[in-house]
Parts: structure tokens; sequence; C-alpha cells
């Protein structure tokens, strides 16, 4: 005792100090970071001092069901107080267990500092050992816990499959429900159940509710809109639970019959057209494509020579439709334009029945006296390269009908360029282009010739609109074409022969006169004439001779004349009323009227300026008599302009413009000038002076 007590008088043998407990390092826990310093809602340090897996109704447990279960923890600082608003992220350690109640996987504790997350089997089959982790985070600080859980599968039940319904009429709905359960006939809520109907519609999946059951729509109708019809199989299956059902649906019957064809326009046979084309009905049961329904098919207006269901055939056709509710008939034309009508009645009821619409026999082939061109402008400036023009072919059948879409129209030319070669028609008409270059013809005029694939014109002595060979008139009969660059309207060696030739050897008879006799046989002689010359001005096509058959089919031609002019110059006349050069080349004081004839210069002096220049007149008083200051100019006849088309005339022609002026107190000594602006920018005056 005396050593004890002189030991602690020394202190210990360290001097004066006295002896210091150790320091307060607050709870231990499962956190990390920083101690606290003990002041109460300190988070200088992080915890998760509860880590707990509670059932549906929050009872403690440790093996997971089907039905799923809460994984909680509790989060407090380093006095043990809560921590709201910390984030806590969870995770599973493997697949088959689900986190349902969070889209990140994270959540914030609340004023409690717990935060939850939901724990769910994928599927009844779902069985094992699982860990669930938690991670809390707040101002930096970090705890994180773990929770090893079993989940044990489950036995599930698929009970009570029916139908509301289980006779339904074609095309009907009705609901459908079934229980889930497990093998104590508990309900089990949130369990994925597929579904399955051998004909109609069911969603593929549903999932059961809290008391276990799942309730949908069948609908007797597939998704590409057939209908169902007799015994129909509904199935239901989770894990290895599988139960069916059958309901009947009664067979479909047609309700209504619909034309679905879009407006068909064919030609008339051998028109080089489409031979055939093809018409559609469907049968509907209320809403949907009926299959298998019998329908008539009867021909109600055809022109003459029309056939369908088989070549040469007007007799009634008996078709089932297809599985879409469809049914077709082919209609092949004759020999006659005009509307087309064909009915679809039911079997079962004639009562219910539709009519085709918009279907139509109109074209035929072009007709030797139903092609023509023409330019947009006819007189071209030849003194430059590329000065050019569209040229807008037409073609017509006998009926006067637009020929079918893309009919093949060929051309060539004397000079220049035309581009492209050929052409399809689209409604009757296509446009190429004609430009200026070499070569370039030396009496201003450029032969086109058009071709296409056609037939000659007949006068249709049987009137059945068909050329029958023996019975019916050729007009005028054509064999090889060629291209009358010289205009004689005979061919010459050199001059282009078309080359899909006849080579046939017959002669080209003429029967025009037949023809105005048919169709004006009331006319006077004089009148017939007329009629004829008149036929004869539109019916250009240049014809070899001795190349004819007695063949409908024909090479069907037409030839234009495209002038020339030289822009770069320009010829004045003065001439009389009537286009004749004047004696005088001179105004005089006594003339009231002026003719002034504008022609292209250079090699195309018979020819007019190029289309588009404009001419005008001008005076100038220049005399001081009575009448001074006083003469005056007014156009009274003839052109300002060059228009777009002029007359072609004829190799040969004057085809120069006149203008006519009238003159009104001029003097001699006065002056009148004449000036022409081409579309190129090209001016040339000429002055008279008044004599």
């Amino acid at each position: 005792m005396v050593l004890a007590l002189a030991l602690a008088g020394c202190g210990g043998g360290g001097g004066n100090d006295s002896i210091k407990p150790e320091p307060d390092l607050g709870p231990i826990g499962g956190g990390s970071g920083t101690p606290g310093d003990g002041t109460p809602g300190s988070t200088n340090a992080l915890n998760i001092n509860s880590s707990t897996l509670l059932d549906t109704s929050g009872n403690t447990i440790s093996a997971v069901g089907i039905n799923g279960a809460y994984y909680q923890v509790t989060v407090t600082d380093a006095t043990g107080a809560p921590v709201p608003n910390a984030k806590v992220s969870f995770a599973i350690d493997a697949t088959g267990v689900s986190l349902t109640q969070s889209t990140s996987g994270s959540v914030l504790t609340d004023s409690d500092g717990q935060a939850r997350v939901f724990l769910k089997p994928d599927s009844p089959a779902v069985s094992g050992a699982y860990t669930v982790t938690a991670t809390a985070t707040f101002n930096g600080n970090t705890a994180t816990s773990s929770k090893t859980f079993s989940v044990q599968a489950t036995n599930v039940s698929v009970v009570d499959l029916r139908a509301d319904n289980s006779a339904l009429e074609s095309g009907a709905q009705t609901s459908v429900s079934l229980k889930v359960t497990d093998n104590t006939g508990a309900a089990l809520n949130g369990v994925l159940v597929n579904l399955d109907a051998s004909c109609g519609q069911l969603p593929a999946q549903m999932v059961s509710d809290t008391n276990g059951m799942v309730e949908v729509v069948y609908k007797a109708i597939n998704e590409n809109n057939t209908l169902c019809s007799g015994p129909v199989t509904l199935t239901a299956s989770a894990g290895n639970s599988t139960q069916t059902t059958n309901i009947n649906v009664a067979a479909p019957q047609a309700t209504s019959i619909v034309y679905t064809s879009s407006e068909l326009t064919l030609g008339i046979a051998n028109s080089g057209s489409s031979s055939s084309g093809t018409v559609e009905f469907t049968v509907y049961s209320n809403t949907a494509p009926l299959a298998n329904a019998e329908v008539i098919l009867s021909l109600e207006k055809s022109p003459l020579g029309l056939s369908f269901g088989q070549l040469g055939s007007t007799a009634d056709v008996i078709r089932k439709t297809d599985a879409n509710g469809n049914i077709s008939v082919n209609i092949y034309p004759g020999s006659t334009p005009g509307p087309v009508e064909i009915k679809a009645s039911l079997a079962s009821d004639t009562r219910i029945n539709a009519l085709s619409k918009g279907i139509s026999i109109a074209s035929s082939r072009v007709t030797q006296d139903g092609l023509s061109i023409s330019q947009e402008r006819n007189v071209l400036d030849w003194s430059m390269d590329g000065d050019s023009t569209d040229i807008v072919v037409r073609m017509v059948d006998r009926n006067g009908n637009a020929v079918p879409d893309n009919t093949v129209v060929n051309l060539t030319a004397e000079g220049g360029k035309v581009s492209p070669a050929q052409c399809l028609t689209d409604n009757g008409q296509c446009t190429v282009s004609f430009s200026t270059q070499n070569p370039r013809p030396g009496d201003g005029r450029v032969s086109i010739l058009a071709v296409a694939e056609g037939e000659k014109a007949y006068i249709d002595n049987n009137r059945n609109n068909a050329w029958d060979r023996g019975i019916d008139t050729l007009v005028h009969n054509i064999g090889d074409t060629f291209r009358d660059d010289n205009e004689n309207n005979i061919f010459d060696s050199g001059e282009f022969i078309y080359p899909l030739t006849t080579q046939a050897t017959g002669v080209c008879e003429n029967n025009l006169d037949q023809f105005i006799q048919l169709k004006f046989p009331t006319a006077s002689v004089s009148k017939k004439d007329t009629y004829k010359q008149s036929y004869i001005n539109s019916f250009v096509n240049p014809n070899i001779d001795n190349t004819c058959n007695s063949d409908l089919d024909a090479v069907v031609r037409y030839q234009s004349i495209q002038l020339l002019s030289d822009g770069s110059s320009a010829r004045f006349t003065l001439v009389n009323s009537i286009g004749l050069p004047l004696g005088l080349q001179a105004v005089r004081a006594s003339d009231t009227f002026v003719n002034v004839r504008i022609n292209s210069g250079g090699f195309y002096d018979l020819n007019p300026m190029p289309s588009g220049t404009t001419i005008a007149a001008t005076v100038t008083d220049k005399t001081d008599g009575p009448t001074s200051g006083s003469c005056k100019v007014e156009m009274i006849s003839g052109y300002s302009k060059v228009p777009a088309l002029v007359n072609t005339g004829s190799l040969g022609q004057n085809l120069g413009t006149i203008t006519g002026y009238a003159l009104t107190e001029c003097e001699a000594g006065d002056y009148f000038k004449v000036t022409v602006n081409t579309p190129k920018g090209n001016n040339f005056t000429r002055t008279y002076i008044i004599q």
C-alpha cells in the first residue's frame, strides 16, 4: 500500500499530469465517413441501422413469393437520428427478381429516414437465393447494407376461364374472364397470363389484378378483317397451368356487295392498247369482307363485240369470293367504243347487288387522218444556233378519242435538230423540241416528218365500226412513207424513207370522192369540191406510189414545214394592195396608203423575219409648207409583230409580212421610216423621203 501511494503521488513517474479517459467516438455503425461531433441531427456519419423484408401487410418475412415483398431500410446519422431526403439506391445481384416501384432504382428517405422498394419475381417459376443491396448517400457520406432472401417457386393455377356469351354472331364480341390462384386457392396478384384464340382476337398477355382476376374482350374477327365461324378455342396459361374453353361463332351472312375497281379505259380490239382488263367486286358481312360467298356476274351494257369471263363469251359467270372477300372477272374489248356495265349479285339473295362504274372502251390506234403536228413558233432565227421551239404531236383514233397513253411517235427533220427523236403520248399528245443548227437547208424551209404505228382511214360500209376486208373501203390507201424535202409530192432518189417498209407493190387507190359523197350526200357539187380540198389540205402524208396493200395496219405520217429566217438582216419592199412590188420604190406625197413588205435577209429572203419581230413606222415633218408639222402615220392593216405562226405556203412563195399604213397631210420632203426589231435585239430601218 505504501508503495502504491507513493507511485500515485509521483503521477506514475510522468510528472504532474492526471490520467485522462479514452475519447467518445460515438456508436459504431455500418457506414463510413467522418465521425460525428455528438450534436443531435449531425450527418457527418451515415448509418443504415435497419434492413428488413416486409410483406404487403407489413409483416417481417425472410422469403419472397409471387406476390412480392417490400425491402425497407432506415438511414440515421451518428447520433442515431433519422436522416430524411437521403438518396437510397437498390440493386439485385441476379436476374429473376425485379425492382418494380422505382424507375431509376433509387428513392429518397421519408421524415423517419425510411426508404423502400418493391421486389417481385418475374414469374411463378423463379426460385433460389438473392441478395438485395441498399446504398444511402447524403452530404458526401455513404452507407451500405445488404439483405439475403430466398424465393420459392409458386404453384400457379389458372381457373374459371369462361366467356360471357359462348354462342356469338359472326363478327361479334364477348367478355372473357379467368382467375389466377396458388395451390391453396388464394388469389395471386400480378401474374402474367398468356392468352390465345384459334380464330379471332384476344390480347396476347394480361396481368392478374389484386383479386387474381383477368378480364378481356374476345372479337370473332381476325386482325386481317376476315371473319370467324364455327367452334373457336380460347386458351389461357401461366406457369405450368393451362385452361381452355370453347365458344361457337355463327356462319357469317353476306349483307352487301361493293364495286371496288378503279376507273378503267381500254382500247378496242387490235388497237395496240390493253387487250383485256379486270374488274373487281367485294362482298361484305356487315363491315368485314366475306370469303366463299357465291356471286353471279352478268353483262348489263356493253358496246358491240365485248365479251367477259372468257374471250368470246357474254354468258353469266358464277364465282366465289377469295379470302379477302374479292371476286374479279376479265373483260375483252370488241371493235366498238362505248360504256360497259357489269352487275354482281349474291347467289343467296339477288336483291343484294352492285353495278360497275367508270368502265369504257374508248381508245384505238391513231388513224391516218388523226395525226398532226404543230409548232409553238414556225419562223426561227437561223442566223444563230440554238433558237428553239416546241413541237406538239397530237393523235386521235377514228372515233375522235385520244390514242392510248404511251403510243410512240418518231420524228425526223431535214435540218437542225429535233430532240428527242421519239416521244410517248399522254392523253393523245406529246412534245419535242426543234432547234437551229447545221445543216441549214438553202431554201429556208425544213421538212419535219412524224410517223406512228396506226391504221388507214376507211369507209365502214356495214357500219359495225370494224375493218372488214372486201366489205369496207379504204379512203386513201397509203404504203411506204418518205420525207418530201423538195415538197413536190413525189418520192425522189435521196429523200429519207421511213425504214419500216410494207414490202408491198399494190396500187395506192384513192376513194376520197366516195368518202365525201357518203359524208355529205346532199351537198352541192361545189360544196363537195370544197370539202374534198379541205380534207386534202389537212391530209399531209407523203406516200410512195405502188407500195400499198389491202391491210388496215399502216405507218401513219404527217409532214410540216419549219421556216428559217436570217435575223441578221432585213429586206423592205413597197407593194400594192395585193402584195406585188410597186414600179416606183418610193413614197409619194400623193400616196394616202403605203404597204410595206418585210422579208428576211440573206438566203431566206422569201420568208418573214423571225417570229416575234416588231415592225413600226414613224414620220418626220421636214417641210415648211401650209401643212408643216402635221404629217402623220397610222397602221391600218397587217402586222406590227411577226406572229408565232405564219402561213408556210409553198416552196418559192414570197411569205414576207405586209403592213399597211395611212399617211395624212404629208408633203414632199417629209420622211417616212420603218423600223424592225428582232427578238435577239437586231435593229433595222428603212427611211423613205416622200417625193
